[in-house]
């Protein structure tokens, strides 16, 4: 299937350093009909002629709604295509892959010659639990992961059981739908990747899930978000806030007769790199199933402008507070449960009558409640960029009742507790809090201790667990 259009443009010579890629080799491999196939160049050379328009213009969100149906379907196609026998244009097919970039029309030359520099290794193997969304759909594909969630919140598997609820399935058709692998990745695809990239892109106008020279603002070099770029900018949370991953767990080794012991575990997220130019990390779910000690998801643009640091405490907070709830539940059936949902939760609601704030930090919590129009979860991620940013550095910004939940739930590592508790507003806090620590490690250490046996390790997971009630 090769049109006139199709011949034409495939004769056009690029300059040295270009991808020379055209929307030709993916389509030819795509499997679409014709008409389709006809339908996405049209609107394609529509696009690329019209692209300063207006991204309000009804006309134009039209043309950029009709690339987008087609484009997804093409994407899968060359993806497990990629997976069996597409050797030849492997730059070409993993650079589409992992950026979206399916014609080099779409950019300038320049843009064109810097972006194929990048690609000619893969971006996210460098570090573990970081993957381009090509290599985390492989990990689907395969098994090796489960798929995430959809907009409602409900895992792959979950919705096999409401559409068992709905009849369409039976129980005996479970092991074939699980072990699906098309459902599999379609699933991913309809879900993770077409909300996920819109939603990291950031802004309500002018999506576009290809990637084009109208979405990019500066150089792709510099914009490129790769896994040792996040790495550092985790790692300097972290090194303030060194519990962000941990959740309590219930360990057990019946091996070593070691039954139901509460144990506060690290476990950090996967990061996945969606194939657009955009402005917001996006924290996706915050478990795999109903498991505790499965990682969650966030997700990073491939490229962006915007500061990496900033992004990171904003969707390591949203990941804090997204577990903290998920762990308490929607409902509080036991009015004694206390973490930093219910605690913050219960801050804001009733900061008015609240003794322990000045009626100047009332007025600045309503101010924020303003601002945010009383989203709780957006509150709570301003004052964490405001605790990791500034109150870890002595730079007082919260108020004391709001520095007092963020002490108890997301404390400052050993180092920062040493600096800063010599600051008269911290001081008793961090005393309190360093006092607490000690007792619970006392009391942990003597229990551990009936666990201990000669020339025989303590359990990894006890082991650190113990360690970090010393930091």
């Amino acid at each position: 299937m090769e049109s006139g259009a199709t011949q034409t443009r495939a004769k056009n010579p690029s300059s040295p350093g270009e991808t020379g890629v055209t929307i030709d080799i993916f389509l030819r491999q795509s499997d679409i009909p014709e008409q389709q196939a006809e339908i996405l160049q049209t609107n394609l050379a529509t696009f690329m002629k019209n692209q300063k328009k207006d991204l309000f213009d009804s006309d134009s969100r039209k043309v950029r709604d009709s690339i987008s149906s087609i484009f997804f379907d093409i994407y899968e196609t060359v993806f497990k295509k990629t997976l069996t026998h597409l050797d030849d244009n492997s730059e070409a097919y993993r650079c589409f892959l992992t950026t979206c970039h399916i014609d080099k029309d779409l950019l300038t030359p320049e843009q064109d010659r810097e972006l194929n520099s990048l690609v000619t290794t893969p971006l996210g193997a460098s570090k573990e639990g970081i993957y381009t969304l090509n290599e985390w759909l492989e990990k689907i594909y395969t098994s090796e992961k489960d798929p995430s969630v959809n907009e409602f919140g409900q895992d792959y598997f979950e919705v096999f059981r409401e559409k068992k609820k709905r009849g369409e399935v039976t129980e005996k058709d479970r092991i074939s739908y699980e072990g699906d692998r098309d459902a599999r990745l379609k699933h991913e695809i309809e879900n993770l990747f077409k909300l996920g990239q819109r939603l990291c892109y950031g802004q309500m106008h002018g999506y576009l899930p290809i990637l084009h020279s109208g979405m990019i603002s500066s150089s792709l070099q510099q914009a490129l978000v790769t896994p040792e770029k996040l790495a550092k900018s985790l790692r300097k949370i972290l090194d303030v806030d060194y519990s962000a991953f941990h959740r309590e767990i219930v360990y057990s080794n019946s091996g070593k007769n070691i039954k139901n012991e509460l144990v506060m575990m690290p476990v950090r997220p996967d990061i996945i790199l969606m194939p657009t130019f955009g402005t917001r990390a996006v924290m996706w779910q915050e478990l795999t199933g109903k498991a505790k000690n499965t990682p969650g998801r966030i997700l990073f643009p491939l490229f962006t402008t915007e500061d990496l640091d900033d992004m990171m405490a904003e969707v390591v907070a949203k990941f804090r507070w997204s577990l903290s709830k998920s762990m308490v539940g929607f409902i509080r059936q036991d009015t004694q449960t206390h973490n930093l949902f219910t605690d913050y939760y219960d801050y804001l609601q009733f900061y008015k009558k609240n003794r322990d704030l000045s009626t100047e930090a009332r007025e600045k919590v309503k101010t924020q409640v303003d601002k945010y129009r009383n989203n709780v979860a957006e509150i709570f991620a301003a004052d964490y960029q405001t605790w990791i940013n500034y109150e870890s550095k002595g730079l007082v910004r919260l108020n004391k009742v709001a520095r007092s939940i963020m002490l108890k739930y997301c404390p400052f590592s050993a180092e920062i507790r040493n600096e800063l508790i010599r600051h008269p507003l911290y001081s008793k806090e961090i005393t309190s809090f360093n006092a607490n620590l000690a007792r619970q490690a006392k009391i942990t250490e003597a229990r551990y201790a009936r666990l201990r046996k000669p020339n025989v390790p303590l359990d990894r997971e006890l082991e650190e667990h113990l360690a970090d009630l010393n930091m």
